[in-house]
Formats: C-alpha cells, sequence, structure tokens
C-alpha cells in the first residue's frame, strides 16, 4: 500500500496553498488531483505535470486552476522527466493573473446554475467563424447540462473554457432562457425596496407616469410599498426590459435627490444594492 502523507479537499485547501506548503518543507512525491492528473514536486519544486491531454506546463496550469475535489500527496515519487523549470514564485504569480482573467470571463456569464441553450437565429453582423475548441463546448451545450456541468465536464482548462462560454454568450450563440425572469424579478425587487424605504413622495408619480407612458398599467402596478407583476409574462423583449427597469429605478433615484439631495438618497440606495 503506497503511503499518503497529505490528503483533502480542494474546496478547502487551494493547490497554490499546498504548493506553499509542499515548497517550504522542500518536499518530494507527486501531487495527485483525483480524477484530473499529476503533479511532481522535487525539493520543493514543480518539475512536471500531466493530465490525459497535456504535459508539462500547459498541465500543470490547467491542474492548478481546479477548484473542487480530492488530492492526496504520496511522498518520494518521482517523474521520469523534468518539463517545468520555472521558480515556484514565478508560477503563482502566472496562476493569480489567470485567476484574475477567469474571473473577468465569468462575470460575463449568468448562474452557473443556467442551463444554457444554442440559438435558432444567426448571429447579426458578420459571419461567426467557429474554431475547434468552440465546437467543443457548444456540443456540450445540449439544452440538459447547466453552466457548472459543461464547465466541469468540459475538455479544455478553466480558463478556456470560461474564455470560451463568454464569447459564445457574446455572439448570441449560446443563450440564457431565464435572463429575462432574472432582470424582472431584480428590478421588481429593488424598485420595490427603494418604496419600503423612502415610502410616500413624489417619486411614486414618477414611477406612475413611466409605467403609463411605457403602456405597462396591464403589467405592472404599484400596491402599498411593492411593485406587482399582473402577467405572468412581461411583455416586452429582453433589451427592452432592462431598459424599462432601469429607467424605472433612475426615475425613482432622481426624484427623491430633487427632494432629498444626492447625499440622503445615496447612502439609502446602497442599503438597497446590500439587501
Amino acid at each position: 500500500m503506497k503511503k499518503v502523507a497529505i490528503e483533502g479537499d480542494l474546496s478547502y485547501f487551494s493547490i497554490v496553498e499546498i504548493y506553499y506548503l509542499l515548497s517550504r518543507f522542500e518536499k518530494t512525491g507527486r501531487l495527485i488531483i483525483k480524477r484530473k492528473g499529476n503533479i511532481y514536486i522535487s525539493e520543493g519544486k514543480v518539475i512536471h505535470a500531466e493530465t490525459d491531454s497535456s504535459e508539462g506546463i500547459d498541465a500543470f496550469f490547467a491542474l492548478s486552476m481546479i477548484k473542487e475535489g480530492r488530492f492526496n500527496f504520496q511522498p518520494d515519487e518521482r517523474a521520469s522527466i523534468n518539463t517545468i523549470s520555472q521558480p515556484l514564485s514565478e508560477l503563482i504569480e502566472t496562476i493569480e493573473a489567470r485567476e484574475d482573467e477567469l474571473n473577468v470571463y465569468r462575470k460575463d456569464l449568468p448562474p452557473l446554475t443556467t442551463i444554457p441553450e444554442k440559438s435558432s437565429q444567426a448571429p447579426e453582423g458578420e459571419k461567426v467563424a467557429l474554431k475547434k475548441d468552440d465546437w467543443k463546448i457548444l456540443i456540450l451545450s445540449d439544452g440538459r447540462r447547466t453552466l457548472k456541468e459543461i464547465i466541469e465536464t468540459s475538455p479544455l482548462d478553466a480558463l478556456n473554457t470560461y474564455k470560451t462560454l463568454s464569447w459564445l454568450f457574446r455572439e448570441g450563440l449560446l443563450y440564457d432562457p431565464e435572463e429575462k425572469i432574472r432582470i424582472v424579478d431584480e428590478g421588481v425587487k429593488k424598485a420595490s425596496g427603494f418604496l419600503r424605504i423612502f415610502r410616500d413622495g413624489p417619486w411614486r408619480r414618477a414611477a406612475v407616469e413611466l409605467i403609463s407612458e411605457s403602456g405597462l398599467e396591464d403589467a405592472i402596478s404599484i400596491a402599498g410599498n411593492d411593485f406587482l407583476l399582473l402577467q405572468k409574462n412581461f411583455p416586452l423583449d429582453l433589451e427592452k426590459t432592462k431598459e424599462f427597469f432601469d429607467k424605472l429605478v433612475e426615475a425613482l433615484k432622481s426624484k427623491a435627490e430633487e427632494t432629498l439631495g444626492k447625499l440622503l438618497v445615496n447612502k439609502r440606495m446602497k442599503e438597497i444594492d446590500e439587501s
């Protein structure tokens, strides 16, 4: 039976934290990321990494971006080849830069519980050329998998998976069928939160006028300190729905600023955003 010196869950210990530990005590052995790949350490230095589809520095960065799963470290196991020579500090700087880049793409995506659907319409503008990696993600987007499941089963590393998904959404090749519902729910919640804090005032009349001007009297109304939806399906398309709720919150805020001043309104708006 092989000796295991360290084992645990990546949701509690990041791979970077494990690198620091193994480097600090100049350990030698194989760091196993269960069902993903191996990273070999020699006297605290990373010298080789391997996955089913890659090895060397590419495999190292792919494994270093994994956030979930089990790991263990088996001491004194040595790599048969040496493919990585950069110092650990340099490798960690690159990991952190990749994490920052990944977070930018993550912000472009809907919640990971979303089940994306493929668009049935061709993208507007110039013809979109799909690359091999784009097809790999499109194939996984089968109308049954969530974004989280697509990311977990993707043959690409985490960064390139997020980057590809971001591009597919941006080009309209994938879309979130629940996006409009979320925009309506969030808009109603924020506008209602405003009325609960500021209560009666000229801002209420500004909201009523906007609803009337937009022809939405049969879709949304005010009851007490709440905005109420009168129809299950909001009658505007996605972009016009976004525009309406942006205008609604802005109308409430602007009218309140005229009456109460910007300082007070901005302070209370932060409370609404944080609630």
